[in-house]
Order: C-alpha cells, then structure tokens, then sequence
C-alpha cells in the first residue's frame, strides 16, 4: 500500500471506559510515516464518546415499551446508580432510558428451544416448518425452521454502561430481553468490528505484521517470615527484566554476588516504589506471573502506607519528536483526528472477579501469564518453576518465601540470583506466549487485556458473538443460574478408547485425524439451531452458526499451512512466517475449543444434543476406519478418539504371501509407502473437509494401558504419555528408576537391564546409599489445613511448620520424607532437616514399584520377580 507523506498510522493497544466523560479511551501506539517519526515511549489516546450502551427487548411496538414503564411507580435505589447519582432525590427506571428505535434483527433464539435445552423435545412437524416441544403431553414452546427470518424488536439505549442490567430487571416481567450481558467495551470492539494490534492508516489496514512493543517483566519479592501482609512486610525486592533494562531494585547491599552489577540501589522501600512507577510506566506492555491477585495489588497497599498513588502518567516526558506529532495532528483534515489526545495510561484498577482480581492500568497492557500458562500448557502444577521446566527445559531454582527474610539478613547472594531469574524468566515466558495471544486478541476483536485472562471457550464465545453480529442476528443469552445446574448434571458417552495391545511393540505408524471434532461439525452441519433436524435436512441447510465460523477458521489455517510450507521450501524463516506460525497456531486452538465450548454449561450456544452427537461420529469414524486399517494389513495397537497407532500385521500378510515367494519384512520406507496407499484410500471415502493424517514412524513402542504409553522416534526422541515420570510430586528415585526403565525398554529393547535397574534401585535403598533428597515427596496443599477434614503426609507436615513458628499457605508444595517407625505414614512424614533416616520398605513398596509395576507387569514381569532375582528374558519373548 502507497503511504502518504506525514500521514499516520496507528495501533490499538488498549481500552478503557471513563465514567466522568461518558467517553471510551482508546489508547494508541501511533507510528509516523516518511518525515514524522514514531515519538518512543508516548502514549496517546483517541476518545469515543458517541457509543451508546444498549441492550434489546422483544417487541416491535415502543408505545408498549413506555406504557409499561409509566406502569412502575417504584424508585431507584439511588445508591446503585453511582456517584454521579447521589445528588438526585428521586429516579425511576424511565428516567436512565435514553433513546428507544425500531430495528431489524435476526432473533438467534427464535430458532432454538428453550435456551438449547433438548431434553423434552419430542416431534418435528414438517407442515408448519416448526419442533413442537411437549412437556407432561402437553405443547410447551413452538420453535421456528432455522431461516435466519429478520423481524422488528425495540433497541433500547442507556447513558451508564452499568444501567443495562439494572433496567433489564425491570423488564423481565414485560418479556423477553437480550445482550444485556455484554461487558460495555467488549460490546464496543464487536460493533465497530475494531482489530486490536493491527497497524491502520487513515482507517484501513496497512499491515498485518506482529506489532514490536515495549515490553518488561515485572516481580517482587516480600520480606515475611509467614504469609505476606502488606500492612506489616515490606517490599524488599523489585526485579525487572526489558530489552534495554534487566535490574533488581533494592535497597540492600550484596557483597561479592555475580549479580551485583544487576543492582539499582535506592534509599528505602518508599523509594522503591516510586522508583517502580517511573520504568513501569516507560513501556507498553507488562508481564508478571500471577500480578493479578499478588503483584500489584500488594503494591498498591505498600503504596498506600506511603501515600503513594499508583499513577502511570507521563506527561512530563513530552519530547520534541512527541511535538511533531501534535503538528501532524493539527495539520491534519481528518475528522478521524479531531480527538486525539497526547496523554500518558494513569490510576491502576484492581477490580475483583470471583475469586480472583484483575490489575489494569489504562493505556499499559499487563498480561499475567498465570492464566495464560494454564490455559495453553498442561501440567500438574503451575508455579513459575513448573513452566519454565516445560516450555525452557530448565531447572529453576526455587525459594520459599519464608527462607527470604534469613536470606536478607545475612546478604545470601542465592536471593539475589532467584530475584534476577524470576523476571528473567517471566520476561522470556512472557515473548513466548505474546505472539500466540496478539492472534487470539485480532480473531476475536478484544483486547489483549481481556483475551490474555480467557479460557479457551470465553474465546469461542466472543468469536460466535463477533460472527453472530456481522449476520445481523442477535447472540443468545447467558444461562440462568437454575438452567445452569441443570446443564451441569449432564453426561454423556466421550470418544472412543481401545485397550491397547500391552508390551514393546516395533515398527510403529501413527495415524490422526486432522480436527477431527471440528471437521465433523462442518461436514455434518452440526449446531444448536441446526440439530434437530435429520442429515438429510441438515446437509440442505445452510451452515449452522458453529459449522460456518469453525469451516472459515479451518480454511484460513490450511491457507496459511500452504505459505508456510512454500516459505518453509525457500528457507525463508523470517519475521512473517513467525507471524503465520503463530497465527495457525492460534486458529488450532480456538477451532479444537468449539467442541468442548457446546458442551459448557455457562456458553451461550450451549447444546448437549451436539456435544452427543459429535462424539457419536466421531466413534462411528474412528472405529469404521480401524477395520478397514485391519483389513488393510495393518493391526491397530492402541486408538485414542482420534487417531491410533499401528504396526503392519505380518501374521495375517504371512498367510496371504506365503505361497507367492514375495517379501515377508517391509523396511520403515516401504511402511511409510504402505501407510500413505491407505490413507489415500480412506481419505477419498471421507466428507469433504475430513482427512486422515499420516502423524509419524516410532522405533519402538511400550504400551502399559489405556492412556498410559512411552515411544521413541529414530533420532532418540521420547514421547510419554500417563506414566507417573511427568508427574512433579513423586521423588526423585521414582521418576528417575522409572525414566531409565523406560530407557532401558525404548532405546535398547532391553527387558532383562530394565530388571536390574529395578533390583539395583532396591538394594541401594536397603543399604542407605541413596541421597535423602531423592527421597522428598512433593505435594501441594489446595486449601487451608484447618480446611482438611481426613489427615495426609502432607497436611501433618504442614502442622508442624507452622508449630515450629513458621506460615504455610494455599498453593505452598510441601516437600517431605517418610522416616522409620510404628506410627502412620503420615504421622512419620518429616521434613529433609529433621528426617534422620527414611524408611526402606515405604519407598520401595510406595515409591520405587508403583511407577514401574505396571510397565514390568504389561511384560509378563510380577512385583516377587522384581523383589528378587527372575529368569532372563529376550525382547522378541514379549511381541
């Protein structure tokens, strides 16, 4: 695109609504082309004061609307209204309605019965065009055919965003009400189809390139010897990781630390603080880990006791370059200008949501990775060491929070390192995950504040809603708190799971499914509004809501796949195939959420007959094209909803060939051959839109049961899946004994030194050579000890931490051994410094044997036989 000289262009880094102005700030990034520059560091911002709050009542009359209003004589409760009310002596609902009009909408309710709930659906009448639903033999609701029919129903504006709900009450006597349930600015970016972090320039899109912004992590460390409280315990630490600034502010010297010249010495904690403020505000993006409920807030108190106020602002900071770009704007014709304000983001907003609280600061995005890492990773245990292990690879060394205030005392350097790291690290999880989610924030048109703290189907949700108001139809609302216990009691039948064959098998293929779920819902048009209907019907109609969204998802990633893959051929891995890869990756995601999205029970577009049916086709598929792999040559070891994994059947080829004189064996490559002539055969027979995938070749395989495997690919490469060596709360000598068992089996094929591992493991227990602190047991308390009402290891060792003086809090990992005696386990579990020996016979029968009796037992192998010496065995004994 032709850019014009001294012309503008733009990015959308935030929102916020302000009350005192009744205005929407949009906070901009803005970048100057040809002569301006970009002014770094300034914030600015466009304001919107034209955009309404709104919300729709069913009917086309508004004479019924304000006959029903004069109706009500009760007044407001003033005090719900807001500050700006509290000079009114009297209000009634009447009087907060601004405007109401007459529009044309596609009623998405209209075509689904009662909320999405199928239950007491009995008949379809096919004169009428319409599902009579029946309850007690009785007619209950009419449903209309699915024709996306527009009709006339009242638009009803409101000054006050938080009003909506508020006059919606009123209105649940006259009739039926919708989207009064869409947060103000969320409502806003859906209307004006707004893409956030995508450069624009005089309204149209000039590129879609990953924006570079500003980023630092940002975390802290408390001087407590219990639980921290911010009216007594100091912030003794702030450590903050940029591009151009990796610092850990303090007011303590460090002798001899490799991290002293990582050090930004200050005064005291009041001038931590304020030092804080000053870089923080400098950049345009945040991270923290878990900042949401700890970080900020607890920055905000310690702020308080100062009297310090937590703004953001940056007006002083104005430089010549900032200047232009106020000439720009006032030379400028644009009307699009006229309210761009040069400001800087302001007061932090700790807001609380559930049981969780959110820290904004306008202008600035924080993004808490928290969320984001259990919402994109899958593990046990979500402390910062945790995710670094899984996304790095590392082992970072973690510290208790109340061995920090010895540590301070005697200028440990160790807390020096563990402060430096902990940004660090939040500062790399932080641009791994930016990317994935600046795509997730353009899909779904919100914010990256926002998109950053959903789970995968609130995401789905504000995608339908996006697409649900591009086809003019009105969303479908929020269950009742009633209709969601109802929800909530539903079952249903998942995929379909085959015992696998147990032992070491070779020579394995993997087969999958490409998207299955989602594939299935566009090739047999599954959606709430279209579900009734019989696949004949069903195929006639027009795409469904879910089917429509989910196939152009699908087809954009498979668009973008194709220019990976010519970029990928060209060796051209530059800045915009990292912006494809994320992309795809994103749309990945959100496609394989729908299915799990149908079936929650707060969705809008929820619908248990769907979530039913998907899984009933996709058993029928799954378990249709295992046959047919069969009766190819193959034989299926193990199949997991969708996809399996295969070897080629050489029993059943041997009394096929045995009179032909042709080859028995097939070589990896003329497997691969083979497995690509039967997917081709298989794909041809598929609707359109579902594939079967070719997913890899794996030496050697150990299938234990369902879900719980181990393989190794040619080049070394170990895939575990539900074996206890990816769990963090067993010890050490557990996964480890189980990790080169698993070794011993996959890479050597070795079964008889997979023995001796065992026995060796043993021995070394009953002779005290194992190191105690591959004895500690892990185990994380998930609620207070008071709370508990059945005794643990864990929770006996936590009482006695907090007997010896010190505080133990949810979410702490307890780390213990179990010692000699009579008594209980649990009443024997010790922490390592007070543990003088361990006892052997807990470890070998509760930790060493567990994790490997089930590998060893699928091999014919009994626990006696791994007590003591057994037979020796070869590797083709158990194939």
């Amino acid at each position: 695109m032709e850019k014009k000289t001294g012309s503008i262009e733009k990015i959308l880094l935030d929102l916020d609504y302000n009350s005192k102005d009744l205005c929407i700030d949009r906070y901009y990034k803005y970048c100057i082309c040809d002569d301006v520059e970009y002014a770094k560091g300034q914030m600015n911002l466009e304001k919107e004061c034209d955009f309404k709050p709104y919300f729709y009542v069913d009917t086309a009359e508004p004479q019924e609307i304000y006959d029903y209003l004069a109706s009500i004589d009760q007044e407001l409760d003033l005090k719900k209204l807001g500050q700006e009310f509290e000079d009114k002596t009297s209000l009634k609902v009447q009087d907060l309605i601004t405007n109401i009009e007459v529009v044309e909408k596609i009623v998405y309710s209209d075509y689904i019965p009662n909320g999405n709930e199928y239950s007491n659906i009995k008949e379809f009448n096919n004169e009428n065009g319409s599902i009579n639903e029946k309850e007690n033999g009785k007619e209950k609701e009419t449903i209309k055919k699915f024709e996306k029919n527009k009709r006339k129903i009242c638009k009803i504006y409101v000054k006050y965003p938080n009003h909506v709900k508020i006059i919606r009450e009123y209105f649940k006597e006259f009739g039926k009400s919708y989207e009064f349930d869409i947060p103000f600015l969320r409502r806003y970016m859906i209307d004006n189809e707004i893409v956030p972090l995508t450069k624009y320039s005089e309204k149209a899109q000039t590129d879609d390139k990953i924006p570079e912004l500003n980023c630092i992590a940002f975390d802290m460390e408390i001087y407590c010897k219990k639980e921290p409280n911010a009216k007594k315990d100091p912030i003794i630490m702030v450590n903050l990781f940029s591009k151009d600034y990796q610092k850990v502010i303090t007011y303590k010297k460090f002798e001899n630390s490799e991290y002293n010249g990582c050090i930004d010495y200050v005064k005291d904690e009041k001038e931590l603080i304020n030092r804080t403020i000053e870089i923080l505000k400098q950049y345009d993006v945040i991270y923290t880990y878990n900042g949401d409920n700890f970080d900020f807030p607890y920055l905000k108190k310690r702020a308080n006791i100062y009297e310090i106020e937590l703004n953001f602002s940056n007006n002083s900071q104005r430089s010549e370059k900032t200047k232009k770009l106020d000439k720009v704007n006032d030379e400028s014709n644009d009307e699009s200008n006229n309210n761009l304000k040069l400001i800087q983001p302001q007061i932090i907003k700790i807001s609380k949501g559930g049981i969780n609280r959110k820290s904004k600061i306008p202008g600035i995005v924080h993004i808490d990775l928290y969320p984001i890492a259990r919402k994109l990773l899958n593990l046990t245990k979500y402390k910062l060491e945790n995710v670094v292990q899984e996304l790095f690879k590392i082992e970072k060394e973690a510290v208790d929070y109340g061995d920090i205030p010895k540590m301070w005392e005697t200028e440990d350097s160790t807390l020096l390192k563990y402060a430096y790291e902990d940004a660090l690290y939040t500062y790399k999880m932080g641009n791994y995950f930016l990317p994935l989610e600046i795509m997730f924030s353009r899909i779904i048109n919100q914010p990256l504040y926002d998109t950053s703290r959903m789970n995968s189907s609130q995401m789905v949700e504000f995608l339908l809603m996006k697409r649900s108001f591009e086809q003019n139809m009105i969303s479908p609302n929020r269950p009742s708190s009633s209709s969601y216990r109802e929800r909530a009691k539903f079952s249903y039948a998942g995929g379909y799971v085959r015992e696998p064959l147990k032992g070491i098998q070779e020579d394995i293929v993997s087969l999958d499914f490409m998207s299955l779920y989602p594939s299935i819902l566009i090739s047999h048009n599954i959606s709430p509004e279209t579900v009734l209907y019989d696949e004949k019907e069903r195929k006639n109609m027009e795409l469904g809501i879910i089917p429509k969204t989910l196939d152009e998802l699908l087809s954009r990633r498979k668009r973008i796949k194709k220019l990976l893959k010519d970029k990928i051929q060209k060796n051209e891995f530059d800045e915009e195939y990292n912006r494809l890869e994320h992309e795809q990756k994103s749309i990945k995601v959100l496609a394989n959420s729908h299915y799990g999205y149908l079936a929650f029970p707060m969705a809008r577009w929820y619908s248990d007959k769907c979530a039913e049916m998907v899984t009933g086709l996709g058993r029928k598929y799954i378990q249709e094209t295992i046959e047919k792999a069969e009766k190819f040559g193959f034989k299926v070891i193990y199949a997991d909803t969708d996809g399996f994994y295969a070897k080629w059947d050489y029993e059943k080829a041997k009394t096929k060939i045995e009179d032909s004189g042709d080859a028995l064996e097939l070589s990896k490559e003329e497997l691969i051959i083979s497995t690509k002539k039967f997917l081709k055969s298989i794909n041809d027979e598929l609707p359109e839109g579902m594939e079967l995938e070719f997913e890899g070749y794996f030496k050697r395989g150990l299938f234990i049961t369902k879900k719980k495997y181990a393989l190794i690919e040619e080049d070394g490469h170990v895939v575990i899946k539900g074996l206890e060596v990816v769990r963090r709360d067993w010890s050490n000598i557990a996964k480890n004994t189980q990790q080169a068992v698993i070794k011993a089996l996959l890479e050597d094929g070795d079964i008889n030194l997979a023995k001796k591992i065992i026995k060796k493991t043993i021995d070394d227990l009953k002779k005290g050579n194992i190191d105690k602190n591959d004895l500690l047991i892990h185990t994380q308390l998930t609620k207070n000890i008071e709370e508990y009402k059945s005794t643990a290891p864990h929770i006996e060792v936590a009482k006695k931490i907090k007997q010896r003086g010190d505080s133990v809090r949810v979410g702490d990992v307890i780390s213990y051994i179990i010692v000699k005696g009579s008594r209980s386990i649990s009443e024997r579990a010790e922490l390592l410094d007070f543990a003088k020996d361990y006892d052997v016979n807990y470890y070998i029968d509760n930790q060493v044997l567990p994790p490997v009796i089930r590998i060893m037992e699928s091999l014919g192998i009994s626990e006696d036989e791994l007590k003591n010496s057994g037979k020796q065995f070869k590797l083709d004994h158990f194939m």
